[in-house]
């Protein structure tokens, strides 16, 4: 199996979302610019919100026409909720969106108030039209290893979950632990019983998953889930974002902390760790907050990729 990775820098969507600050789209598109620069050849640009709710989204469209999605260096995604947020991501351009369920019934109904099954048959609404318009989607599921009100969610729930999602013709299946409740073993069984699942359904489907260090545990879960056969991470640079139901807790994985750890075990991101390390001090700026994330604070023992 190779051991090169793929990350997937989710700062401008899932980083940004809940900061208090509000960064205007050029100082977002820099961001975006930023990360390119490092090597990130995969980037989650934002999310087709109302404004009104999550202000921190605002005018992504306009970051959106200084973007190539014509182009094979730059792969772009971004989230969208339902259908009128998808409808917005064809208008901007994207060929490709991540959609988003949360495995739990309790969570997805205070995300998205209605149960899961509603979700899905939503979702085929915009499967359905996203053939149509030639644009792919992913799809996130949500508190996959765990759920703030219901505890442990059954690996079947999960896995019919994605396995619906892949019959509507989803190209990749991330699997979130959205407010850091996995354990290494936990994500390492649940991984490799969904791979080897969806990979059956799909040969060549891209699964991977999106981790949250709230419990100081997302960079053991993202080895764990690399031991799974998973090459497909999301991450945040500076390890900034969080839960809206873990205020006071950290979030994502750091892009710079997760590619320091790659490449002291030799496996190839395509990612220079100074350019990130450049970015992130950026960023700090710009917040004016200090970045969670560990590679910042102290010097780097695997700067490049070991062999």
């Amino acid at each position: 199996m190779s051991k090169r990775v793929e990350i997937v820098d989710v700062s401008p969507r899932d980083g940004l979302q809940n900061e208090c600050k509000v960064l205007p789209p050029e100082t977002r598109l820099e961001l975006i610019r930023l990360l390119e620069q490092a090597g990130v050849r995969s980037i989650e640009v934002g999310s087709f919100v109302h404004p009104k709710f999550v202000p921190t989204m605002a005018n992504l469209a306009d970051i959106c026409r200084h973007l190539d999605f014509s182009g094979t260096q730059q792969h772009y995604t971004a989230l969208v909720p339902n259908l009128k947020g998808f409808e917005l991501a064809v208008t901007a351009g994207l060929n490709h969106v991540r959609l988003v369920i949360v495995a739990s019934e309790t969570l997805n109904g205070k995300n998205f108030k209605c149960s899961v099954e509603d979700s899905l048959k939503g979702f085929e609404q915009v499967a359905g039209i996203s053939k149509e318009a030639g644009v792919a989607f992913g799809v996130i599921i949500g508190a996959s290893f765990g759920c703030p009100y219901e505890g442990h969610v059954p690996p079947a729930q999960v896995i019919r979950i994605a396995s619906r999602l892949v019959e509507l013709g989803a190209d990749e299946v991330m699997l979130a632990d959205t407010t850091g409740m996995a354990m290494p073993d936990q994500v390492e069984t649940l991984c490799g019983e969904v791979r080897d699942v969806l990979v059956k359904m799909r040969p060549g489907l891209r699964v991977g998953v999106h981790l949250h260090n709230t419990r100081n545990t997302g960079y053991a879960n993202a080895y764990a889930a690399y031991r799974a056969g998973i090459r497909l991470f999301d991450a945040s640079l500076g390890g900034i974002g969080g839960c809206p139901f873990s205020p006071n807790a950290l979030g994502n994985i750091a892009t710079e902390d997760l590619v320091h750890m790659f490449n002291g075990m030799g496996v190839e991101t395509g990612i220079d760790l100074a350019g990130l390390l450049k970015a992130s001090k950026w960023l700090e700026q710009q917040l004016g907050k200090p970045m969670p994330a560990m590679i910042g604070k102290a010097e780097p023992v695997y700067p490049t990729l070991t062999t």
